[in-house]
């Protein structure tokens, strides 16, 4: 084989693919450190990883034998991903999954050897470089936004609800999953603050502005107070349930909300972006930011900001282009 030549993928052999049913499963002890969503995230990913390296036999990462895989089977990973087809960006998502379940494949003394633990999770990422996803909202945006959710006057129960979750989530930055999992206990109302359970089970505590207080203070006056999710169904009659909201409902709630006022199309998460773009932009230091979005690096906190954007968007616009003479030179002609 010459030295620019791929070395094969290979997956784990027919008898390397037998599982002890008697011995501790690593996915599942990996999958019990994450919140709710990261878990059904992460495990698509195992199960993505469980069909690649037993060659489309095993689809469950449950019946995956993870303390199996060497260094040659998980050195030819990503080669192998992006052959069939996989972006690099989700190589490496899964490349995350497969180093968190080796490790606990690890602690839990499936592998024999620590040398073959240390090897085969020793992968690295890909290099790659993205376009930013989503966009930001602006100033008027988050107005015309409020606007459609208090002008809903048949229903004001639906109207309260939807006003304080839009005002709360650009106020906190949460995450939709997040905003999901809040409990009336998480709300601190003598500190003015919001207890968040975030990504790894990871809690954190974010200060409320007035607004976001005055929002969820008129839609308590119509859930009550009684312990249970923060955010609750209600009926198109105006009944408040006490049955949590979905990740999904909070989707659609905000584009129902998005379409009244007649606003081009974003997802929940550019709420997010938009906060944190908007708090580096007054000035908040990268680390306090860091810390009120729940993230573990500055780093990501950084690859948030669009302000960047909006700085090459005005380069654009400060440049002399000569169509406008050429167009007036036309107008001249005879």
């Amino acid at each position: 084989m010459s030295p620019n030549q791929k070395q094969p993928f290979s997956p784990l052999t027919e008898e390397q693919l037998q599982l002890d049913p008697s011995l501790p499963s690593a996915a599942q002890a990996y999958l019990n450190t994450l919140s709710p969503s990261g878990k059904r995230t992460q495990a698509t990913a195992l199960n993505n990883l469980a069909y690649i390296f037993s060659d489309g036999t095993i689809n469950s990462a449950e019946k995956f034998p993870w303390h199996h895989l060497r260094y040659e089977h998980t050195s030819q990973l990503s080669n192998q991903m992006v052959d069939i087809g996989y972006a690099k960006a989700t190589v490496n998502k899964h490349l995350v999954a497969l180093r968190r379940v080796l490790e606990e494949a690890y602690r839990l003394g499936l592998y024999q050897e620590h040398n073959d633990y240390y090897r085969a999770a020793g992968v690295k990422s890909l290099r790659h470089e993205t376009i930013l996803r989503g966009r930001t909202l602006e100033h008027q945006e988050l107005r015309s936004l409020l606007e459609a959710c208090l002008a809903d006057a048949h229903n004001t129960p639906l109207s309260a609800r939807d006003a304080a979750l839009v005002t709360l989530m650009y106020v906190t930055g949460i995450r939709r999953q997040e905003v999901v999992d809040l409990n009336l206990s998480d709300f601190i109302v003598k500190e003015n603050k919001l207890r968040i359970l975030g990504k790894g089970s990871k809690q954190r505590e974010v200060f409320l502005s007035e607004d976001a207080i005055s929002t969820l203070d008129s839609w308590l006056t119509h859930r009550g107070r009684r312990l249970g999710p923060l955010f609750t169904r209600v009926t198109k009659g105006g009944k408040v349930k006490l049955e949590r909201l979905s990740a999904q409902a909070v989707y659609y709630v905000l584009k129902t909300r998005q379409k009244q006022a007649g606003l081009e199309a974003f997802t929940p998460h550019d709420l997010r972006r938009t906060t944190i773009t908007d708090m580096l932009a007054a000035d908040v230091d990268v680390l306090t930011v860091s810390a009120i979005a729940g993230h573990n690096s500055s780093d990501t906190t950084r690859r948030y900001d669009r302000r960047s954007e909006e700085s090459k968007r005005q380069a654009v616009e400060r440049l002399r282009s000569p169509l406008p003479e050429l167009k007036s030179d036309e107008e001249k002609q005879p």
